[in-house]
């Protein structure tokens, strides 16, 4: 079973699978990310403040603590503030007042209780917290902040309406047990109450809750009961899924938005909503000169104020996508603003299909290239895809203001591309394996590396190539086993020595070894690689062999008679190349005549008394600088019948047989051979048959074949070929 085959096909659904893992965030982290790509968002495209100033802080800062003294300030200076914005569109407090003033009349009347005389002056002493909430009742548009706690339980008092469509919002929201109000009397004389929570954020503040769950009771934002209370509104419309013109097919989706008058809120499925930060700086009046005669009460008519602190020791700094240690009342006036004029920024449930089909879309393509065009195509087309979607992500938030996550088809493609790019590396170190496995026994560990770097797979058939093949076999082996006859073990052992020193030198050429045979090595070269110095490095592997071969006689000390000594041959030519056999088991073969001649040649070296013999196609395009031919016969040998010209190879560094004048006269003694010119040829034969030693036997031959040739009467246009009985 071809595992990496199988492995492939089934890559694309498991890393489109593995991708779309972190899409649902188990460990929050992408959340973190998206979060981040949309501050940078805000950062590039912050929201155009258009109300005019209608929404101010006023501001308990450092100096109005200086001018007006510490915090908390007696509630007769609150309740001169509250008088002085008498003509507000709505005053909101970023504060709880859940303590009795300690400056109050009432609190000093517990201090003096035994001083009689005192007493009688308190009494005629109105407390500062009835004035603070005669002051609220009076002013008639005043809204109290409430903190949310799962330790206190005091009531809220609902100061609206409610309308609710659809699902049970209070299943989305973030719910509480109880809740930190302020004092009752306080409470009563306000014409609004709003939480003033921060929600489940994170050290930076980028949405608010409009509506929390306490306890059961749905209880706005402070930002959104001061719009309540500034556009005189009543009630609130809470719209969830499920509710009439939303479809959510029956699923208990979230809330979808708020309505007040005519302001709707689009918000998130928790009830929250996204705030796009002005480019503005929120208007601020420190308090000190509110009460100051630079302002009058006509400088605050119909605007919507929101008293809240930035002194750094009151503790209310927060961080934002744009800055940090803004206050926290300038967030909620950012809210405030935002919504009065309708700018918000949306990310509805169809977004979130929208990104998963960017998602697989670019991962998919991506896997697409990286299985075509490896893992640089891939990375193009993920950087590119990726690009083109965080732009797209970009100028859909600028033009359109919805929030698309531009890290989720990122994150989804980086995993696609890492996963398909290890287990395609994966894959392919598997085949490079077994094609190590397969060549590592008969191939160069070059070679071997080569092709586990080229070849894609093993599998059964061939390709038709041009080869070098090389046949080597021991001379007298027949003389020699006899004389193991009683050790086979012993020639077991020289066999394997002899097998060894060989083939090293051919795997040290680059050669491939196809099989052993007996004392017989078939090697080839120009595959599985190509290798176009196939011709040189087969006759360079010959001679490193011969000298091998020399030195294991030293070693073994054998001399004369007892010689170890080979026999090779080499051809090229055209042939089939490949693996052959059953679909279970196959070896790597060679077919072909080409091969079949390489053997012959070999068979025959013996008879011309040359160690290396080649066939015509093995001289071709060789350096002859480098090496000196010498043509020996035209043969056709066993079981051919077409003549082949056969010649035999020296290396002109070492043999004193690369001689020219010697090479020349050669040649025209078999001019004068396939000529019948007899006596020149016999001339030559005895000028050269004992002096160059390497030719005795070989022009011993000819000249038995000239002895026996004169003596018949051949035709005229007689060739020379030579007719071989045996291999």
């Amino acid at each position: 079973m071809n595992f990496s085959k199988i492995g492939r096909y089934l890559l694309i659904p498991f890393a489109v699978f593995v991708s779309f893992v972190p899409i649902f965030d188990p460990l929050s982290v992408f959340s973190s990310l998206r979060n981040t790509a949309f501050d940078l968002f805000q950062n590039i495209s912050p929201r155009e403040s258009i109300s005019s100033d209608a929404v101010i802080v006023l501001d308990i800062d450092e100096k109005s603590l200086s001018e007006l003294g510490q915090w908390p300030w007696p509630r007769s200076i609150l309740a001169d503030l509250v008088n002085k914005t008498y003509l507000s569109a709505s005053l909101g407090f970023d504060i709880v007042f859940a303590e009795f003033d300690r400056t109050g009349s009432n609190e000093l009347k517990k201090q003096y209780k035994n001083n009689s005389s005192l007493l009688e002056i308190l009494r005629e002493v109105p407390d500062n917290d009835d004035i603070f909430a005669n002051s609220i009742k009076d002013h008639g548009t005043v809204v109290l902040g409430a903190i949310p706690s799962n330790t206190k339980r005091n009531n809220f008092a609902m100061k609206f309406g409610l309308i609710e469509q659809g699902d049970d919002p209070r299943k989305f929201l973030q719910k509480y047990s109880g809740i930190q109000t302020n004092l009752k009397n306080l409470d009563d004389s306000a014409t609004g109450i709003g939480s003033m929570s921060i929600g489940n954020n994170d050290s930076i503040i980028r949405r608010l809750p409009l509506f929390e769950n306490i306890n059961g009771n749905l209880v706005p934002s402070l930002s959104l009961e001061i719009l309540r209370v500034a556009i005189g509104a009543s009630t609130f419309q809470i719209k969830s899924s499920n509710a009439s013109g939303e479809s959510a097919l029956g699923e208990e989706t979230g809330i979808n938005h708020v309505k007040l008058g005519n302001l709707i809120i689009p918000t998130n499925e928790d009830g929250s909503a996204w705030i796009h930060y002005s480019n503005k700086p929120v208007k601020t009046i420190p308090i000190w000169e509110v009460l100051s005669p630079k302002y009058s009460q006509e400088d605050f008519e119909g605007k919507i104020l929101i008293v809240g602190t930035s002194a750094p020791g009151l503790f209310d700094l927060r961080s934002t996508p744009l800055e940090n240690n803004v206050p926290g009342v300038n967030i909620i006036a950012n809210l405030t603003d935002q919504i009065l004029s309708g700018q918000f920024l949306k990310r509805p449930d169809w977004i979130f299909g929208l990104e998963v089909i960017t998602g697989l879309f670019l991962a998919l393509l991506i896997t697409f290239f990286i299985q075509f065009l490896g893992p640089i195509g891939g990375l193009v087309v993920f950087l590119l895809g990726n690009g083109i979607s965080s732009f797209g992500s970009f100028y859909i938030f600028n033009s359109f203001s919805y929030l698309v996550d531009p890290i989720s088809p990122l994150v989804i493609c980086l995993i696609c591309y890492l996963v398909v790019t290890f287990f395609n590396f994966l894959f392919t170190e598997l085949e490079r394996s077994k094609v190590r496995n397969a060549f590592s026994q008969y191939m160069s560990p070059v070679m071997v590396e080569k092709l586990a770097q080229s070849s894609e797979s093993l599998k059964l058939g061939g390709e038709r190539k041009e080869m070098t093949f090389l046949f080597s076999d021991i001379r007298g082996f027949t003389s020699i086993s006899e004389k193991y006859k009683g050790d086979p073990e012993a020639l077991t052992d020289l066999i394997n020595n002899l097998l060894t020193v060989l083939s090293n030198e051919i795997l040290n050429n680059q050669g491939t070894i196809d099989k052993y045979m007996g004392d017989c090595i078939m090697a080839f070269w120009n595959a599985p690689s190509d290798d176009p110095e196939h011709r040189e490095k087969s006759i360079d592997a010959a001679f490193a062999m011969s000298k091998a071969l020399e030195q294991l006689n030293k070693d073994l000390d054998r001399h004369d008679e007892d010689k170890l000594s080979v026999g090779i041959g080499i051809n090229t030519g055209d042939c089939i190349v490949g693996n052959m056999g059953s679909d279970k088991r196959f070896d790597y073969t060679v077919l072909g005549d080409a091969v079949n001649l390489a053997s012959r040649l070999e068979g025959q070296s013996g008879n011309y008394g040359m160690q290396i013999i080649l066939g015509e196609g093995s001289i071709q395009g060789l350096s002859k600088d480098k090496y000196s031919v010498c043509e020996l016969d035209l043969i056709a040998v066993k079981g051919k019948s077409e003549p082949v010209k056969i010649y035999t190879v020296f290396n002109k560094e070492d043999s004193e047989f690369a001689d020219e004048v010697f090479l020349l006269e050669h040649q025209d003694f078999l001019k004068n051979y396939r000529s019948q010119n007899w006596l020149k040829a016999k001339e030559h034969i005895d000028k050269y048959r004992f002096s160059k030693t390497e030719f005795t036997l070989y022009y011993s031959l000819f000249l038995e074949r000239i002895d026996e040739l004169s003596k018949e009467a051949l035709p005229n246009d007689w060739s020379g070929v030579f007719i071989a009985k045996t291999k």
